[in-house]
């Protein structure tokens, strides 16, 4: 009888998976109450809900197209216009591009393994080639690859091509960026333009903040309604993506987040590795990376800023830094949000008249939550040769 009671409780849990997690609890408190259920049996029961709880929530903002038990397909296309009062080389002035369009396949065989394979269908730098970016235009490719084996909370396994366990912006989806626009310190040191001021682009372009290796990560002290830290450990090749390792050593990316409230995130990443760069395609040099972030995030309002500090090279290394703070408020709730940012940027600490402040405002209008609007302005006072290289961009999200 006991076993029939348990299996009816289970099923309506599952079709009622949208009820708070505090109506779910009560129920099982008055089931044990009542003698209905053991502790043990509403602990497994519990603890079968909040899993399917969290696999809802992780694709309620992409509503995937689900093909069988162990496959959800989604994809965004992100449709822009930009205008530079200055163009810079190798940009133009103005015009529309389609930015990214990509397709991303992700499920589970089981409550323990999970995978991941997204593509791209823009083209991007390629591994061939001698221009700052690599050269060659590949589409499409291979953004994320990976496998991941959870046995425990807090200890999980993820395998294959996946983000550098890097700075909050880093780890943020190009989808649900804040802003259009990455701020200038991630771009130059977080595998992603690079630093092409100072020749220290790696030789292989834009790797968009992935790399190839092993991570683990996992979530330890459940307080009520979330866990006291995060972390990840990554052993990586640090020669981009979609290529095989161009030198004899393994680098080594850690990152550590701290949560005293749900709503607050504190953290720090260690990066250290070598790369080739442009300004010497046959050296291995040494890369450093680290740096530190926080996070408050509510319901209407959030406040985000994070400092990176890098180097290149063991003797006479060169030195870079940058920080960013940002506030970001829901005029309208979960509709018309505004940002403001503040952006600095030091490529070489060692030289003088090189830094550039980035002033950013943006607009996003949200229509649900698969489409949005995104207004950009950028005011870019930048030293040296006087360079009037504000822009405006706009951009258009669609995804299903």
């Amino acid at each position: 009888m006991r076993i029939t009671t348990v299996s009816l409780l289970l099923g309506a849990l599952l079709l009622t998976i949208t009820i708070r997690a505090q109506t779910t609890d009560d129920i099982l408190k008055i089931m044990i109450r009542k003698g209905t259920i053991t502790q043990q049996e509403a602990d497994s029961l519990r603890k079968e809900y909040n899993t399917r709880e969290r696999r809802e929530q992780a694709t309620a903002d992409s509503f995937p197209l689900r093909l069988g038990r162990s496959l959800d397909l989604s994809g965004y296309t992100d449709v822009s216009y930009a205008n530079y009062e200055h163009p810079s080389p190798g940009k133009y002035y103005d015009g529309f591009a389609i930015k990214r369009a990509r397709l991303d396949f992700q499920g589970h065989f089981s409550s323990k393994f999970d995978y991941r394979l997204l593509f791209d269908f823009v083209g991007q730098s390629g591994a061939n080639g001698t221009a700052p970016t690599g050269g060659a235009q590949i589409s499409p490719f291979l953004v994320d690859a990976w496998i991941t084996y959870k046995p425990f909370t807090w200890l999980q396994v993820k395998a294959g091509q996946m983000y550098m366990a890097f700075s909050q912006e880093n780890t943020t989806q190009d989808r649900n960026l804040d802003m259009i626009e990455r701020t200038q310190v991630v771009g130059a040191l977080v595998a992603r333009k690079g630093d092409a001021a100072n020749g220290l682009v790696d030789s292989l372009g834009n790797q968009n903040g992935r790399d190839i290796g092993v991570q683990l990560f996992g979530n330890i002290g459940k307080l009520k309604d979330h866990y006291l830290l995060d972390y990840y450990f990554q052993v990586l090749n640090g020669a981009g993506i979609n290529t095989l390792d161009n030198n004899q050593s393994k680098d080594i990316d850690a990152r550590l987040v701290v949560h005293p409230l749900k709503w607050i995130n504190i953290g720090g990443s260690y990066y250290d590795g070598y790369d080739r760069f442009t300004s010497n395609l046959n050296k291995d040099q040494l890369r450093t990376r680290w740096g530190t972030e926080v996070a408050l995030v509510q319901d209407r309002w959030s406040v985000k800023g994070e400092y990176i500090r890098g180097q290149e090279g063991a003797h006479h290394p060169t030195k870079h830094e940058g920080w960013y703070g940002q506030a970001a408020y829901f005029f309208l709730p979960k509709q018309l949000e505004g940002i403001v940012r503040y952006d600095w940027y030091d490529p070489n600490t060692a030289k003088t008249d090189v830094k550039s402040t980035y002033y950013d405002l943006g607009l996003t209008y949200y229509f649900n939550v698969w489409t949005k609007i995104q207004v950009y302005y950028s005011v870019r006072n930048q030293q040296g040769p006087t360079i009037n290289n504000n822009l405006f961009e706009t951009q258009f999200q669609l995804a299903f």
